[in-house]
Parts: C-alpha cells; structure tokens; sequence
C-alpha cells in the first residue's frame, strides 16, 4: 500500500483456492493527513470463497480517526469524491461485481450545501471478484485500488488512493 508520505507499505492476504481453503493474512496501513495525522487505517480482511466457482469477495476494512470522517460509495454529482474500491488490471481476477458498504450516515453537510453519506469509525466494503479462468497456478498478485476523501467539518483532505496487494494461491485448473 502507498501512504501519501510516499513510503511504501505492503499489506499481503492469501487464500487458496480450491474445494475448501482459506489463508488469511494481518496488517493495515494508515492514510496521513498533511499534517501528519492518522486519518483512517485500511486492511484487507480474510477473502470468502464461494466453492468451485473461481468467485471470492475481497473485504476491506476501515478504522476512522475520532472527528473525521470518509465519504461513502455514492454521492450527489456535486458532492465529495466518493469512496472507489476496484480490481485493478491483472492476469488473476477481475471485478465480479459492484462494491457494498456498510450503511453509511447520511447528514447535511455545510461545506457542499447537500446531504452527503460517509463513514465515521470502524467500516467495511466487500468488493466480489473472480479468478479468471487459465490464471496461473502458485502465488499471484491481485492488486486492489482505494480511492477516498477524508474531512473533520473544518477541513478536507484532497482525495487519495491507496493500493492494496492481495497475495493469492491459484489452485491447479483455473
């Protein structure tokens, strides 16, 4: 994962693929305000699998620093930037669906004259997706892109994205 300080921090998660596996790494990175301070911390939680279908649902966790907030998955065309989570182009799996998140809350926010929705304290998107077939067996990479804003009702970060790895074991036949 790539912090806005520019230092680089891998955050690695494995499953294996097959009838009846799950690995399941640790770790989380936190984005930094320009300041310095923590705004919210990030982590890939243990990826589900769904049989013999090759589908998998990525979950990712957000941990909010008390008196900030992230703006959620959908949000008015004037509004925030609105949280993305995405697959990001590779040879092992791709989007299988549209991410979910948490309910956020939905308040009127001042500073865009509008209600926008947001996340504030713990959180988690899932995001599902699915090994493509002929993908190479063995340890594989699958890459996963976080883009958000952050704000605490004085002021607002500019948007970032952080870029998760996924360490997968690709089973034998996909």
């Amino acid at each position: 994962m790539t912090l806005m300080n520019g230092a680089a921090v891998s955050v690695k998660r494995g499953v294996i693929l097959g009838l009846a596996a799950l690995i399941a790494g640790g770790g989380q990175a936190w984005a930094q305000a320009p300041n310095g301070a923590q705004t919210v911390a990030w982590s890939v939680a243990p990826i589900s699998l769904a049989g013999k279908s090759g589908r998998a649902l990525v979950q990712l966790r957000g941990a909010v620093r008390d008196g900030w907030h992230v703006y959620a998955l959908k949000q008015h065309e004037n509004g925030p930037t609105p949280l993305l989570v995405a697959v990001e182009p590779n040879l092992v799996a791709q989007p299988a669906g549209a991410a979910a998140g948490s309910a956020p809350i939905v308040a009127r926010d001042a500073a865009f004259n509008l209600d926008t929705a947001y996340y504030a304290g713990n959180f988690t998107i899932s995001l599902p997706v699915r090994i493509k077939p002929g993908a190479q067996a063995g340890r594989q990479t699958i890459p996963i892109s976080v883009r958000f804003q952050t704000c605490n009702g004085q002021t607002c970060q500019p948007p970032k994205t952080l870029h998760l790895t996924a360490d997968v074991i690709a089973g034998e036949g996909r």
